[in-house]
């Protein structure tokens, strides 16, 4: 055969055959280690509960008929809390219609009804406590996740309530430190906007820090307002748990709750 005459080219060399990988086996489960798992886990949310049962708060009187407990560090330990409720609660971005158009709040919000407690045993052991402190069932667990500065609530009452005269919201604050404010819910002279941001009269600043509790109580419903104010410059995200009862006694709130639509003329 000719030097220059082509050569035939080898075959191509087949690969081997893969294996298929084999099923993931889980190791087999001692029905005792998880029994005994779950009883320390009960046991250690018994203690917690008799621990914030106990816990201090100093309670400060807004006027004759309505009251703020302040508890600092009430829940110790909350950063990785936060963490967790942050990246797993089940938020989404409730929307209002106002006159005109549809308006998103500036904060994320969950929802976890009476019986179906959010799975994070640190909050159910809050739920008990304040139970225990209080007295009373609350409603479930509402949350709020107030991610940056811009995040924020106006000025308000909770009037789904309906019966403002005698309620208990309970708020526990989970990461960054934040303003939180009351002032009475009175009309300025010359005003018709009850939550007039420009009236700073009787102006309180709470500023919950991570772990702090607060409860306000008695006619604090009816008659002072709360809200979260934006803030300018970095700040961290801050996660509100809000535990709420009403007594269903006096008269009941007349008009729409926050979250109620809005039409011109009405």
């Amino acid at each position: 055969m000719p030097a220059d005459e082509a050569q035939p080219a080898d075959p191509p060399r087949a690969e081997p055959p893969r294996a298929e990988p084999l099923p993931a086996v889980a190791a087999p489960t001692d029905p005792a280690a998880v029994a005994g798992a779950e009883a320390d886990s009960e046991a250690t949310v018994r203690r917690l509960v008799s621990a914030l049962a106990a816990a201090p708060v100093q309670r400060h009187r807004l006027d004759q008929g309505s009251w703020v407990d302040v508890g600092r560090g009430w829940l110790p330990g909350t950063e990785e809390l936060y963490q967790r409720v942050r990246d797993t609660a089940r938020w989404r971005e409730g929307a209002m219609w106002r006159y005109e158009k549809y308006v998103v709040p500036p904060r994320l919000s969950a929802w976890y009804a009476p019986g179906q407690p959010p799975p994070y045993p640190e909050l159910a052991a809050a739920h008990l406590a304040l139970r225990r402190r209080y007295g009373v069932s609350f409603d479930g667990y509402g949350l709020s996740y107030y991610r940056d500065g811009a995040d924020s609530v106006a000025m308000h009452r909770d009037k789904e309530l309906r019966w403002l005269d005698d309620t208990v919201i309970a708020i526990l604050t989970l990461g960054a430190r934040r303003p939180w404010t009351v002032k009475p819910a009175r009309l300025p002279a010359g005003r018709r906007i009850l939550n007039d941001a420009t009236d700073t009269a009787g102006l309180l600043d709470l500023a919950p820090g991570p772990g702090d509790l607060l409860v306000l109580g008695g006619r604090a419903q009816r008659d002072w307002l709360h809200g979260v104010p934006k803030v300018g410059g970095h700040v961290g995200g801050r996660i509100s748990v809000q535990w709420r009862w009403t007594s269903r006694t006096g008269q009941p709130e007349q008009g729409p709750g926050y979250m109620a639509s809005r039409h011109f003329g009405r």
